[in-house]
């Protein structure tokens, strides 16, 4: 940038040498430099820039001499001889009088060489003539200028009589469709009522059906999770009267056992009896873990929705954050939701620390459709727009919400044929900076709410 060089303008006259670096700061005040005229546009150097303006461009304004109308050096030749009412002209029918081109229209009716039609021309008269000849042409023609006058004058009257007659009739006209549209308009209005009041029928009546049908779905989910439920029992009840009738009966045993051989491992139990009591504790903890396993099915199915949408609460936060940041727990699944009792079975994956692109900066939220006791009759494959929406819990209720439309050439979408298809979703959601922010309320009592929503209103299910 120190290297010297000419300026740019060198062959334009400027003899200037400076530092490379300095060049860009000289060719703004270069006086060899082109630059646009604010007028014309045309590229002028800077030195002669002034001169152009006030001498040389021909879109510069001045003024008329004649009216003092604002107009451009290249129109004002065509203004003062087209246009300017004040310049003088010849009269074009060569009386030899020099007029304002104004004054022109008026001078006409005067001059003494301008033809012009007889006055009574609307009535009839066909005479054309200068001045002097029109004035001896009235006087002389008084008398066939009134029979002109009188022809026309009947001829209006006749007019009048036959627009009066026409107007009459009209009227009559008028008046027979005023009746008809007043008897029209009645009739409307009382269908009118008629078809408000079976709008609101029919309303009240939809809304009852809504209440039915909701109130129907709702018997018949209740009555297939209680169905579920009673086979399960059905199933795990035998097993666990069985268990028990045979615990009991070895308690007893043990209770009524007389042996007393060498102890068990240093305590007081003798051998055969601490080896049943093992054996016991180790039946009761298969036991425990089965009825656990009951109680979780149990809580999903009170939890499981079954109209597409699920509400997510992610309790305590900041824990799983951490633990997200650590690597201790990356992502965490939700519970299972269906779009019906027979339709598909999905579920939701979060990153509270984010995955992929937005790892460390945003939460990520993904969609994952699992394998469902209905997938054989549904339609394959899975094509429902899905949203996600995270729930401000302040009053502006200013939630972040965001749509897709599954890739119907994606493996994520096609039947489940593991236990769950790979995730796909959002991994740019929401940044963490906004989650986080005090001035909203996504996190409260340490809890956020992630809403679902898959619509069904297009879906081909059985």
């Amino acid at each position: 940038m120190g290297l010297m060089v000419y300026c740019r303008n060198y062959k334009s006259g400027c003899k200037k040498q400076t530092t490379l670096g300095a060049l860009e700061g000289h060719l703004k005040t270069c006086s060899f430099q082109q630059a646009p005229c604010s007028h014309c546009s045309k590229l002028v150097l800077k030195q002669d820039l002034r001169d152009h303006l006030m001498y040389k461009c021909q879109q510069r304004e001045v003024k008329c001499e004649s009216c003092q109308k604002q107009t451009t050096v290249a129109e004002l030749k065509k203004h003062e001889t087209n246009e300017c009412p004040s310049s003088l002209i010849s009269c074009p029918k060569y009386c030899g009088m020099q007029i304002h081109r104004g004054e022109l229209k008026d001078h006409m009716s005067e001059c003494p060489k301008a033809e012009r039609g007889c006055n009574f021309s609307s009535y009839g008269c066909t005479f054309k003539g200068t001045n002097p000849r029109l004035k001896e042409h009235e006087m002389q023609s008084i008398h066939q200028h009134l029979l002109l006058v009188l022809m026309e004058n009947k001829a209006l009257e006749e007019k009048v009589s036959k627009f009066e007659s026409d107007n009459l009739q009209k009227q009559s006209a008028l008046q027979r469709m005023n009746s008809k549209i007043q008897k029209m308009e009645k009739e409307l209005s009382s269908k009118i009522q008629i078809i408000n009041k079976n709008d609101i029928e029919m309303s009240s009546l939809q809304k009852v059906l809504a209440t039915h049908a909701e109130k129907l779905s709702k018997v018949e989910t209740d009555l297939l999770e209680r169905d579920k439920l009673e086979n399960d029992l059905k199933q795990d009840l035998p097993w666990i009267k069985y268990k028990m009738e045979n615990l009991s009966g070895r308690m007893s045993n043990l209770e009524n056992s007389q042996n007393t051989p060498c102890l068990y491992r240093g305590s007081n139990i003798p051998v055969p009896i601490g080896h049943q009591v093992a054996q016991h504790d180790e039946m009761l903890g298969v036991h425990e873990v089965r009825m656990a396993d009951i109680d979780l099915r149990f809580q999903m199915l009170e939890t499981a929705s079954y109209n597409g949408r699920l509400i997510w609460k992610i309790q305590d936060y900041e824990r799983r954050k951490r633990e997200a940041v650590s690597g201790k727990t990356l992502s965490l699944y939700s519970q299972p939701f269906y779009t019906s009792s027979f339709g598909y079975k999905m579920c939701a994956r979060v990153y509270l620390n984010g995955d992929g692109m937005g790892k460390g900066t945003h939460l990520s939220v993904f969609f994952v459709v699992m394998r469902g006791e209905y997938d054989s009759l549904l339609p394959w494959p899975f094509r429902q727009k899905v949203t996600f929406t995270l729930l401000d819990q302040g009053p502006r209720k200013d939630h972040v919400s965001d749509t897709f439309k599954p890739d119907p050439n994606s493996s994520s979408f096609g039947r489940p044929q593991r236990e769950m298809n790979v995730a796909s979703g959002c991994p740019l959601f929401v940044s963490q900076t906004v989650l986080e922010n005090k001035n909203h309320h996504f996190i409260k009592d340490n809890t956020i709410f992630i809403k679902i929503t898959v619509d069904v209103s297009d879906s081909l299910e059985l």
